[in-house]
């Protein structure tokens, strides 16, 4: 099916791709607002909070692409293109937020986030970490075709995301912030599953569409496989966490958005260990390209920045503040020079 799509957009030019990204694009935006809503109704109907809520569901729901694309990429062997997508969209993310504190730099979204989220933050740089180790160690280890890399990922991201829960428990809020007259938490809760449910069905019916739009272009321009990765297929793969993001800020929920950038992060490099899993002929980072490395290290020191935006919670550290997301925007920009 990637195929037959593919070849109808390549081999007239570069217009018709354009067009149908765009088109899918929005429908993507669309749907990925709608997460953002559902997930906040959860969040009040259940008292779970806004950060875990973000950290966990949220960034799984918003994560799909990448699953759904870096393991059919493992599949037909693109491995470069898979690793690449999954660190040009752990840097698009930090992206998002960067752009996002600059942008809505009244709401000072970074300072006035809930320091719980430097866990999640935590939790990615070492994930993301272990993965750079491993590209450029090419591998440490194996069980069969599964690297042990990719398992000690997997069991680190369960670890860390129940300190995560934790954490989120001590401050836990009331669930019942949101509920208008007569409205139950439990018919919040069913109406905020129900449409989550069907917003990540939307996603994974129309995000492959999207990336196989992007590729199209990447082919139409002559990109390698390693540039089309990290940046055209990252971003776009990161299309619901920019829309889910933007429109939890717009609602009065910053929680909501920071978790899911964070919790997108981690949750992308367990997506390694289901590429790991489909791929045969052995660990996908221990063939992985080294230029992997550089990203991966740039994701994150962009990560270690927002991370010290968090934490720097003074009122005169506003500028620093300001400042931390500028050179998170520097640092993505770098990458992608790094790789053209």
């Amino acid at each position: 099916m990637k195929d037959l799509a593919l070849a109808a957009l390549t081999g007239n030019g570069v217009a018709l791709p354009v067009v149908v990204f765009l088109l899918v694009g929005g429908a993507v935006f669309a749907i990925a607002t709608r997460l953002s809503r559902h997930a906040d109704a959860i969040a009040d109907a259940t008292g779970l909070g806004r950060v875990w809520i973000g950290t966990l569901l949220l960034a799984g729901a918003t994560s799909l692409p990448e699953l759904t694309t870096d393991v059919s990429a493992a599949a037909m062997g693109a491995i470069d293109i898979g690793v690449g997508d999954l660190m040009g969209s752990t840097l698009a993310n930090m992206l998002i937020l960067a752009l996002l504190d600059l942008v809505f730099a009244r709401r000072q979204i970074l300072q006035r986030a809930a320091v719980d989220h430097a866990l999640a933050a935590t939790l990615a740089i070492v994930l993301t970490s272990i993965a750079a180790i491993a590209i450029a160690a090419d591998g440490l280890g194996r069980i069969g075709p599964v690297g042990l890399e990719t398992i000690l990922i997997v069991a680190v991201y369960f670890f860390g995301m129940r300190a995560v829960y934790s954490a989120a428990q001590v401050a836990r809020p009331a669930p019942t912030e949101q509920l208008e007259f007569g409205e139950s938490s439990k018919t919040l809760l069913r109406g905020g599953v129900r449409g989550m449910a069907l917003a990540a069905l939307g996603l994974l019916l129309t995000a492959p569409m999207l990336v196989v739009a992007a590729e199209a272009i990447a082919i139409e321009a002559g990109l390698s496989q390693s540039f089309i990765g990290t940046t055209l297929v990252g971003v776009t793969t990161s299309f619901p966490e920019i829309a889910a993001s933007i429109a939890a800020v717009r609602m009065g929920a910053p929680d909501l958005a920071v978790g899911n950038i964070f919790g997108s992060n981690a949750f992308n490099m367990c997506v390694l260990f289901a590429m790991d899993v489909v791929y045969t002929d052995g660990p996908v980072l221990a063939v992985a390209s080294q230029s992997h490395v550089a990203s991966a290290q740039i994701a994150v020191l962009a990560m270690a920045l927002g991370m010290m935006a968090i934490l720097a919670r003074s009122q005169r550290r506003v500028a620093l503040v300001r400042v931390e997301s500028v050179l998170i925007v520097v640092s993505v920009a770098g990458a992608v020079w790094l790789l053209a």
